[in-house]
């Protein structure tokens, strides 16, 4: 299968083909400058480790500390551990004053959105990578923070936290399903269609052409398809299958691994906006449900926060401050 140089397009197609490449695929963005990719590796390499270092954190703490935080909590302060590790000790103290800053960090992604000053600072997808990262490793560390006792205000703040946790996987699965530009503005139907045709000519540009190719289009269903959430996983089920046929289809057509990652990155690209078409009125209104049921949670997890955060700080537990 040939692949054609993109020299051979008109000025401006050329110019909105190389505005799509940008939008759906860094991989597949040769003419991104090598500054920009070498800060993108170097940000994703800062998310690694902090991801690394609080597993190793947590791991450490729940296998030294194991037979402490099961014991009932009257024999408790028979353990040697029980000064260090309690809520008000020097390491479970810490547990929770880091675990509330990352809950307080998880604000960073909502106000880059809406501060103009933060807009250009870094790429959208990787605020979204921390944000949902804070999200995670806070409440796992004020589990720790709390040593398994839970009761009184604490544990309102604690619960709601965990529930702000559960309901954000909600939302991220809902979040991946809805199309976005590479600022993370969401797409019109309108500006669905128009990416498709560019993300098609793209592909005849690199020489796909294939009776294979009109048979992905036909597997996915036109736009007046009724989606409900079965339909949403089928296609889910069924882009995933197709990008393996594929995949398999040019590692025997004898395209290097470069080729035939920007192939599928392309293809995939294409594929989830046909899928987003059918699905665009449902996973919109059900992101607009999840963003209700989830801002009440979130208000009760920062005030419960700051109440007992301030109450602590009222009775002497500074920790190290």
């Amino acid at each position: 299968m040939p692949i054609q140089d993109a020299s051979t397009l008109k000025s401006g197609e050329r110019a909105s083909l190389h505005a799509a490449r940008d939008e759906f695929s860094i991989g597949i963005s040769r003419a991104a400058p090598a500054s920009s990719a070498r800060a993108f590796n170097a940000q994703k390499l800062v998310l690694y480790g902090v991801i690394f270092l609080t597993a190793f954190v947590i791991f450490a703490a729940l296998r030294l500390a194991g037979d402490y935080y099961r014991a009932p909590l009257v024999e408790r302060p028979k353990y040697s551990l029980h000064e260090t590790f309690k809520p008000s000790g020097l390491v479970g103290q810490g547990f929770g004053v880091i675990g509330g800053l990352f809950c307080l960090l998880t604000l960073l992604y909502p106000l880059r959105k809406r501060w103009r000053l933060l807009e250009n600072l870094g790429a959208p997808r990787v605020w979204f990578q921390f944000h949902v990262y804070f999200g995670i490793a806070g409440p796992l560390l004020a589990t720790l923070h709390t040593t398994f006792k839970f009761g009184g205000l604490a544990s309102i703040c604690y619960w709601s936290m965990m529930l702000v946790m559960a309901s954000g996987f909600v939302g991220r699965f809902l979040f991946a399903q809805l199309p976005r530009n590479q600022r993370g503005i969401m797409l019109s139907l309108k500006e669905i269609e128009a990416e498709i045709k560019v993300v098609q000519r793209h592909l005849e540009t690199m020489g796909w052409r294939s009776a294979g190719a009109e048979a992905i289009s036909a597997s996915v269903p036109g736009q007046n398809f009724s989606a409900d959430w079965r339909s949403l996983l089928h296609l889910w089920l069924a882009r995933r299958r197709e990008i393996r046929v594929w995949r398999r289809h040019l590692r025997r057509q004898g395209l290097s691994s470069a080729a035939t990652h920007r192939l599928l990155s392309i293809l995939s690209r294409k594929l989830f906006l046909e899928s987003s078409r059918v699905t665009l009125d449902l996973t919109t209104r059900a992101f607009s449900h999840w963003h209700t049921l989830h801002l009440p949670f979130t208000y009760l997890m920062f005030i419960t926060l700051l109440i007992h955060a301030g109450l602590a700080i009222f009775l002497g537990y500074t920790w190290i401050f």
